[in-house]
C-alpha cells in the first residue's frame, strides 16, 4: 500500500473512533452546555421553563 493510502485509512479510522466516542458519551458540538438535566420543570419563562428537548 503507497503512503497515501495508509493515510487515508488512519484518517477515516480517527473519524470513526471519534464518532463512536461522541457517541458513547452522548456529546455534541452543538448541545446547550448552559442547560441542567431535568431542567424542563424550571418554573419560569413563556413555555414555563420548557423549551426544546428536556432530556439529554
Amino acid at each position: 500500500m503507497t503512503p497515501r493510502v495508509i493515510l487515508f485509512a488512519l484518517w477515516c479510522l480517527l473519524l470513526v473512533a471519534g464518532t463512536a466516542t461522541a457517541t458513547y458519551y452522548a456529546w455534541s458540538p452543538y448541545s446547550d452546555e448552559t442547560r441542567e438535566a431535568g431542567s424542563g420543570g424550571r418554573s419560569g419563562g413563556f413555555y414555563g421553563g420548557r423549551v426544546g428537548p428536556t432530556h439529554k
